[in-house]
């Protein structure tokens, strides 16, 4: 669009300042900051370590898609139900190349996330135009995904297949040419995304609101086809080959959920950190000033289209929220399959506003609230560094090994060993104590204060740090 006779030309930081990919670049090499450090950040180390663990086991065993395979199950096999590996995957065939370095998995959802607020951007400006395209995937961009888009976890991977997916079945409504061949890439995409998390498929509840203005079209039935089509993989994996992997080897692993009753009287129980995770976890205070103010302008203009979406989201969501109690308000990850509607509904509201000085003054203090909070994400937890340790403190020994670690995978990740993570009343009971060393267990590490605390285990002591003590198995 060419200036006004008489207006001056736009700058070039302004014409950059306006196009979606420039925020995406920038953003994208900010989070290299510290992109090779091990997962050894104060949030979720314990997720990304389990990623890394299956991951690893890809690239040392051979991938098998089918049967993953975990380092904490003690004297069995470790193959268990989960995600579907396809994450895992990618991440093990990088370590076939790179070694066991984190980067190369960190990239991996990097690249995903950055792809997925592109996507983002093009669905939002398709329907409510440019600035509130814009407005939307910024927000989105410096939300709780900024954080996770580089953590080895698959929300974010998954989030941004099944964006990309809407993406292209919106893109195929309007398209005159191809619009079979780019239904069966969003199909893919859905398909992909909703086996890596079934969550993330709450998102699907959007597409009768895109899709109903060519309710009648035959291509719209034939799309809403695909789409039920793209989410029979991921009801197989969860709900037939999941449980089986569990009967079938012993190892339970994967959370899959409550009754919807007990999920909620958990979250009612719970109920203010229930509300934190929107208010402050997702895109923090002014974030969500911004999100309702979205949805203010939405109901004061009648922006049904908006409304009912954002509805069926919400119901969608909360289905999620419900199978998850206790732990959807433990986790603030938990809320990322909510973060892309609130940052709909927050791009909208800013669109409203008359002139763009209040937009960019509102979008600057989302910006700097929500990175400066996530900052953390880019330091090694000093707590944690001594981890780094753990295998060359163990090189003699390549037997299995236990650790006072109670459910926590991480440190047998960075101790690349096999074994069992207990509690410390497991540790001093000594029919337990009795068990391991009949199993094979030839070591046992004992934390002094990163996970359980420390406990007095009757072993002979091996080493002693001030982090943790190896003892032996007895002879």
């Amino acid at each position: 669009m060419r200036a006004a006779e008489g207006s001056p030309r736009p700058t070039r930081f302004q014409r950059l300042s306006l196009d979606i990919r420039f925020w995406v670049a920038l953003a994208f090499f900010v989070r290299l900051i510290g992109i090779a450090n091990p997962p050894l950040e104060t949030s979720h180390h314990w997720r990304q370590t389990s990623v890394l663990m299956v991951a690893r086991n890809y690239a040392e065993q051979g991938l098998d898609l089918l049967h993953p395979r975990m380092d904490t199950a003690g004297e069995l096999s470790g193959i268990t139900g989960m995600e579907f590996p396809l994450l895992n995957a990618l991440v093990g065939l990088a370590m076939m190349v790179f070694g066991t370095a984190t980067w190369p998995a960190r990239l991996i959802v990097l690249l995903m996330g950055s792809l997925g607020v592109l996507r983002f951007h093009a669905l939002v400006e398709r329907r409510l135009g440019r600035r509130t395209g814009l407005y939307a995937a910024l927000l989105l961009l410096v939300s709780l995904w900024f954080m996770y888009s580089r953590k080895v976890m698959p929300d974010v991977f998954a989030l941004s297949l099944v964006i990309i997916g809407l993406e292209r079945f919106d893109r195929a409504l309007s398209a005159s040419r191809w619009w079979i061949i780019v239904s069966l890439v969003g199909a893919v995409c859905l398909a992909a995304g909703l086996l890596s998390k079934i969550s993330a498929g709450c998102l699907l509840a959007v597409w009768p609101v895109l899709a109903w203005r060519q309710r009648t079209e035959g291509r719209t039935w034939a799309m809403t086809a695909f789409i039920a089509l793209a989410t029979i993989p991921a009801v197989w994996w969860y709900h037939g080959w999941v449980p089986h992997l569990v009967e079938a080897y012993g190892y339970w692993h994967f959370f899959m959920g409550k009754p919807i009753a007990v999920g909620a009287m958990e979250l009612l129980r719970n109920w203010p950190r229930t509300l934190d995770n929107f208010y402050f976890d997702a895109l923090r205070f002014s974030g969500f000033a911004v999100f309702l103010l979205g949805l203010f302008y939405a109901m004061e203009r009648r922006a049904y289209g908006i409304i009912i979406a954002f509805l069926l989201l919400c119901a969608s969501f909360l289905v999620v929220m419900l199978k998850a109690g206790d732990t959807f308000w433990i986790h603030a990850y938990y809320v990322l399959p909510f973060v892309p509607v609130m940052a709909l509904l927050g791009g909208y509201g800013l669109a409203q506003l008359p002139g763009r000085r209040w937009a960019t003054g509102l979008l600057v203090a989302v910006a700097f609230e929500g990175v400066a909070a996530q900052a953390n994400d880019f330091r090694i937890n000093p707590t944690l560094e001594p981890l780094l340790e753990l295998e060359g403190d163990l090189i003699d020994d390549e037997g299995r090994i236990a650790m006072n670690t109670g459910q926590v995978p991480t440190a047998m990740y960075f101790a690349h060993r096999r074994g069992w993570t207990l509690t410390n009343a497991e540790l001093q009971d000594a029919a337990i104590l009795a068990r391991l060393e009949h199993l094979g267990c030839s070591r046992v590490v004992v934390f002094r204060s990163t996970f359980e605390g420390d406990v007095t285990v009757p072993w002979p002591l091996l080493l002693e740090k001030t982090a943790y003590r190896i003892h032996k198995a007895p002879d």
